[in-house]
């Protein structure tokens, strides 16, 4: 019975663990993408980082590729979504600073919440609601560094409108993962769905540039700094994020599996902490406990939700 209740607790923990994960990852990708060469075309980096993820992924563990007609239309779906929010952040981060666009990521686990709803996967929660938006506000004071002056200031401009669309694409991601799993539209296995949504996503997001875009342009301006933050993009925050996404949102509630995007911040400060890049102000602290005790109560409210 002992080894049962641990067997148990390590089930409930590890896909929060494995979120923690994924936010290190997604944080990381803010500063990656933003030193590539402004003039590379970003929907065929975003293509090309796709392809290479999803045939890595098919060389490791080879997958049917005869699929359903709507099996094939969600996996396109998947990746469609997920391709144009890189795509929009890409662009984005060429007319924004990457402090504006990570204030407004903030939103995306709202966009979520209301897509669940509309979708009727979740029922809506003046508790949950308002645990978002403590949450939300811990993530700006640790985003802002104490200093929510820093955020009130942004200029709102064609970036940050851009940028929100992006976020809504990802919620549409985040919520249609679990959807189409329920619906049978596709197999509940994240490493196929990974897999086959990268590849079809990236297949169509080469098509535009594959028929009117200039390649010889695109390959005399990639560089090799360039070629290492493709490598990395692909290797950690599209191959292995992209997994850790579909494992965990066949766990956790879409609203859920989108708030981890608010621990982007905080990993982002204790890097800075650790490395004496930022000094340490008493905020901080009051910040990292709310943040940290309103997951708690949303990892909670799970299984009332749903």
């Amino acid at each position: 019975m002992a080894i049962e209740s641990v067997r148990s607790v390590v089930r409930q923990i590890l896909p929060h663990l494995m979120m923690l994960l994924w936010a290190a990852l997604v944080a990381s990708s803010f500063p990656v993408a933003a030193a590539f060469t402004p003039e590379l075309s970003a929907t065929l980096l975003v293509a090309i980082r796709f392809i290479l993820a999803g045939a890595i992924l098919w060389l490791i563990r080879p997958l049917p590729m005869r699929q359903s007609l709507i099996a094939w239309s969600s996996y396109a779906l998947l990746g469609l979504l997920l391709g144009g929010n890189f795509i929009i952040m890409f662009v984005a981060l060429r007319h924004s600073a990457p402090l504006n666009l990570a204030a407004i990521y903030i939103s995306l686990p709202f966009f979520a919440y209301s897509i669940s709803m509309l979708l009727r996967m979740e029922r809506f929660s003046w508790q949950r609601a308002g645990l978002l938006a403590l949450v939300a506000c811990a993530a700006l004071i640790i985003l802002s560094r104490a200093d929510l002056r820093s955020i009130g200031s942004i200029e709102w401009g064609f970036g940050e409108t851009l940028y929100l669309g992006g976020c809504m694409l990802a919620a549409g991601y985040n919520t249609l993962s679990r959807y189409t799993t329920d619906r049978q539209w596709i197999a509940a296995d994240p490493y196929a769905t990974t897999c086959l949504s990268l590849i079809a996503g990236g297949a169509l997001l080469a098509i535009p540039d594959l028929l009117t875009g200039d390649l010889e342009a695109f390959a005399a301006n990639f560089s090799w700094p360039d070629l290492w933050a493709l490598l990395y993009l692909t290797l950690f925050t599209s191959l292995l994020s992209f997994w850790i996404l579909q494992i965990c949102a066949l766990k956790l509630a879409p609203s859920m599996l989108s708030a981890y995007s608010y621990q982007a911040p905080m990993l982002y400060l204790l890097a800075e902490l650790i490395l004496n890049l930022t000094a340490w102000r008493n905020l901080y602290l009051l910040a990292i406990g709310l943040l940290l005790f309103g997951f708690f109560l949303l990892a909670r409210q799970r299984t009332e939700q749903l």
